[in-house]
């Protein structure tokens, strides 16, 4: 399918071919696709080069199997956007899908009707397996020049299960900026789940919500980002890390990681918490807050905590952030996501496509 006129679109799209997307939007007038299904084994909506002003609500997407892929990697992404205007993403199921990317050029009007909403969608494991390789994918990556004003990440559930996913982090915002009176806000999200594959490896880069931010342009530097009221359970790496960026407030999120496969069976790779540094040692990194978080992460070897890193006193003020004194293991975790079926209730949210 490709649209080239604005206008709503509903329809069941599907591409068994990686090198060909599912649906690409080849427009900037204004696109909406509701009530659909699409199936591809490699991009399932695609829009570069068109200034894309897309809205997707009460859509599933689905994974197939990968096939060969010439000049570069063309993995599952449920929806791929290089130059855009206004983004939206509600309601929506990906499954086996690699996610959400954006970037690579905010052409807006810096107003909050041209912005990023990723809310009330539910994913089952992010996969970035290929044909013969694995890419580097995440439930949303944001990699975008030009501060946006009013992005959310909120309400989306995202679950991820051991050598059925391949994921990063779940959300990196990499060089991508909200505004200093509109932050970017990364909200009540439930993220369950981040592995290697095969997920008995030894190391892993990837884990839950990551700021993200090499280079010494202070005008592209990660900055002005919120990110509070999340669950992050049973990750691998880390639940919530600063690797670089500004003006970031990490706080009122809860991380629960027994460090362990639900057969009990010891993560072999790391594990941490929350975490602050300027990794790039580019300077930027500052004017950054921990505090009032509550936490139970075991250590990779289970026998010490590991909840908020050591080096955040560098780039971030730590403050008040609650060690939880229960006993971290398996039957921990899932109560977590009880909490989240409750919390969801109390808000009167209903999750993925309403009228499928």
């Amino acid at each position: 399918m490709v649209i080239t006129k604005g206008g709503t679109y509903t329809g069941n799209w599907e591409s068994r071919d990686s090198e060909i997307p599912a649906v690409e939007v080849r427009t900037s007038e204004p696109v909406t696709i509701i009530n659909s299904t699409i199936r591809g084994a490699g991009y399932l909506i695609k829009s570069w080069g068109h200034d894309a002003n897309i809205t997707i609500k009460h859509t599933s997407g689905y994974g197939l199997t990968p096939t060969p892929w010439s000049g570069y990697i063309k993995s599952r992404r449920f929806l791929t956007i290089d130059h855009f205007r206004n983004v939206v993403v509600e309601n929506c199921n990906l499954n086996n899908t690699a996610g959400i990317y954006i970037g690579e050029n905010y052409t807006g009007n810096g107003t909050p009707a041209n912005s990023i909403k990723i809310r009330y969608n539910k994913a089952y494991n992010i996969d970035g397996r290929t044909y013969n390789g694995i890419d580097i994918v995440q439930f949303v990556q944001f990699n975008y020049k030009g501060e946006v004003p009013a992005v959310e990440i909120a309400w989306n559930q995202v679950i991820n299960e051991p050598d059925k996913s391949a994921v990063e982090d779940n959300i990196n915002i990499f060089n991508s900026r909200g505004t200093p009176d509109s932050p970017m806000r990364i909200h009540n999200n439930y993220i369950q789940g981040a592995y290697p594959y095969p997920a008995n490896s030894n190391s892993y880069s990837g884990g839950g919500i990551l700021t993200d931010s090499p280079g010494t342009d202070s005008a592209r530097v990660t900055a002005f980002v919120m990110i509070h009221d999340n669950q992050l359970v049973g990750l691998g790496n880390h639940c919530i890390g600063i690797a670089g960026g500004n003006n970031i407030e990490v706080c009122n999120n809860r991380a629960v990681v027994a460090a362990s496969f639900q057969d009990s069976t010891p993560f072999p790779f790391w594990t941490s918490g929350i975490w602050a540094r300027d990794y790039y040692k580019g300077k930027l990194t500052y004017g950054n807050s921990i505090h009032h978080n509550q936490l139970a992460v075991l250590g990779r070897d289970r026998t010490w905590r590991n909840d908020v890193g050591d080096s955040t006193q560098f780039v971030a003020s730590v403050y008040d952030n609650e060690h939880l004194p229960d006993k971290v293991t398996i039957n921990l975790e899932a109560r977590e996501f009880t909490l989240w079926q409750q919390k969801l209730k109390l808000a009167g949210i209903k999750l993925g496509p309403q009228n499928q």
